[in-house]
């Protein structure tokens, strides 16, 4: 951390603060307030400095009003770059004493469509030099020459957050002066020292009426966030007193210290006027980062120039020159590139082609038996299906069901026809038996003149997806074998061999146990009859070229009158000699 001083004196008092800083960092290691007396203020500095051992320091003084003239001004809507050269002509109109050689800077308080408002001082050349010779004689490097207001203020608005909407007012009592600051919205929009009488009695009624004209002079609306007093309430217990009765809101005092670190030993060495010392404290806290919160007469702000480069040209020239040459080279390599994958792509698109051919072929042979074989429905596996997911019997009872497939879109449907007790088991049998593929669609439960329980009537469609046929097949073909295909229906568990056998034999696969209405009219199941499928719900199959000889065993002879399952062979061979007819829906009908 860099040591740093920061002084101020006027005609009384001598005043410094010394501290460690490092950005807004600050710990201030020694502070005084020394009366001049008979002594001058270079005099007295220079003893100061060489008793507290501060030679060689760089000094941030700080200035009153007294010394600098400030005014406000209003100027157009500029960039900021061209404020510093406009202020200056506007100094020159509006200051007495800004000659050519004044030092002028600026801190802009708003900033609207219409303008810029700013508050501008300059200080003359004599007073400048005076200073820095005052500064070098007690071996001190003046740094900065700020207004002491603005440093105070700087203070208190980085350390605090800004009211939305009101004004927040700062007062710093000198020996002889009063320093009034008003900010709004974290900038400063009004700066004001006034001379205070001597009397304590007098000072507070004299304090409470200039803060009412500051704030007139300002154009304050009267709504203020707080006023603020630098210093201790042990010292300014009448003024806090005049100032909440003059403004009509909350008056609080504020201790500089409060807002820095201080060494334990120089805390407790303090002066009792340590309101005087804040800004010599904003000074040190603003030093570094918040810089642009002050107004510097040593560092004014001037318009940034720009130093021309030698290489300059050379580079706006050359630098557009050599990149259209290489954005140039980059897109003929890359289209010369893209000329040869193109030509590439071409050729073994040609090989590729008779393939594509012939797959597509392939294809489109492969969908038109895919499709035919959608309508090849297992209606022994889907009549299972039905006995396994019904009512039981005392609920519901089955009276007839008839299946028919469609080989031009695939599927089928298996009609259901019976009654039950209750039209909830009608809507319980539904649910049972739908799923992804299967639809379920009924004309709903109708009431039956009968004797019996199941007194309300109702038929049932359920139409198979033929799309879950045709994954039922695909599964059915890539599933790895288990066993010897010839041994299949040996292999089978005992349970599940005899429906099958049943079916390839033509026997009672179609079959339900039969409902027989007993002498009383009530509906009793058979334990062993079975009806078998009706052999005129299924069309015979037309002489065919491709059938098998007369010495082989066809399935239909083996199994009698019953038709093979689903009928879609005898339908293929059908279809095959008809041409253009249209192919017969093969129906299975069960009575029960």
């Amino acid at each position: 951390m860099v040591k740093k001083l920061a002084i101020d004196w006027d005609e009384s008092e001598l005043r410094l603060v010394a501290a460690q800083c490092s950005g807004r960092s600050v710990k201030v290691t020694d502070a005084a307030v020394v009366p001049l007396g008979d002594t001058s203020v270079g005099e007295t500095l220079r003893m100061v400095i060489q008793s507290r051992g501060l030679e060689n320091t760089d000094a941030l003084v700080a200035i009153g009003r007294g010394k600098a003239e400030l005014r406000e001004l209003q100027l157009p809507p500029v960039p900021d770059d061209e404020l510093p050269d406009m202020v200056r002509f506007q100094a020159i109109r509006s200051f007495a004493s800004a000659g050519d050689s004044a030092t002028v800077d600026y801190l802009v308080t708003n900033r609207t469509e219409n303008g810029v408002e700013m508050i501008a001082a300059a200080i003359g050349p004599t007073n400048l030099n005076e200073i820095r010779e005052i500064c070098e004689g007690a071996d001190l490097t003046t740094r900065r020459v700020s207004l002491r207001p603005l440093a105070a203020s700087a203070l208190f608005l980085i350390h605090n957050q800004p009211s939305q909407g009101k004004d927040t007012v700062l007062i710093d009592l000198l020996a002889d002066d009063a320093e009034i600051v008003v900010a709004r919205e974290g900038r400063v929009i009004f700066v004001r020292t006034v001379r205070m009488p001597s009397g304590e009695a007098a000072r507070g009624k004299a304090l409470a009426g200039e803060l009412r004209r500051s704030l007139v002079a300002c154009g304050s609306s009267g709504s203020l966030d707080r006023v603020v007093l630098w210093g201790r309430e042990s010292v300014h217990a009448g003024d806090l007193k005049m100032l909440a009765e003059a403004s009509g809101s909350r008056v609080e005092m504020l201790n500089p210290f409060d807002l820095v670190d201080v060494d334990r030993k120089t805390k407790d060495e303090l002066p009792e006027h340590v309101g005087r010392l804040a800004p010599l404290v904003g000074l040190l806290a603003a030093d570094e980062s918040d810089a642009d919160r002050l107004v510097d007469f040593l560092n004014p702000r001037e318009r940034v120039e720009e130093t021309p480069s030698p290489y300059r040209t050379v580079l706006l020239v050359g630098v557009p020159i050599a990149a259209v040459l290489l954005m140039t080279f980059a897109v003929y390599s890359q289209l010369k590139g893209l000329d040869q994958q193109i030509a590439d792509l071409q050729a073994a698109n040609t090989e590729l082609k008779p393939s594509v051919d012939q797959a597509s072929q392939a294809v489109a042979r492969t969908e038109k038996i895919d499709v035919f074989l959608d309508g090849d429905v297992n209606w022994l596996s889907e009549i299972r299906r039905l006995a396994k997911d019904i009512p039981p019997s005392d609920k519901l009872i089955v009276r007839g069901i008839s299946a028919t497939s469609d080989p031009r879109s695939g599927g089928g449907t298996l009609k259901v026809e019976g009654a039950a007790t209750d039209p909830a088991v009608i809507d319980q049998f539904e649910e049972a038996l739908r799923d992804a593929s299967h639809q379920v669609s009924g004309d709903g439960a109708s009431e039956q003149k009968t004797s019996d329980a199941y007194r309300w009537g109702f038929t049932e469609s359920i139409k198979i997806n033929p799309a879950a046929i045709r994954n039922e097949r695909y599964a059915a073909l890539t599933a790895p074998p288990t066993g010897d295909a010839g041994s299949t229906s040996d292999s089978a568990p005992e349970g599940d061999a005899a429906p099958a056998g049943d079916a390839a034999r033509g026997g009672d696969a179609g079959g339900t146990d039969e409902l027989k209405p007993d002498d009383n009219g009530e509906d009793t199941r058979g334990d062993s009859s079975e009806t078998p499928l009706d052999p005129e719900s299924a069309e015979a199959p037309p002489p065919n070229e491709d059938s098998p000889p007369e010495n082989s065993q066809s399935p239909s002879e083996d199994s009698g009158d019953q038709p093979s399952e689903g009928g879609s062979g005898g339908e293929e061979s059908g279809d095959e000699e008809s041409g253009d007819e249209d192919t017969p829906a093969t129906q299975i009908e069960v009575a029960a």
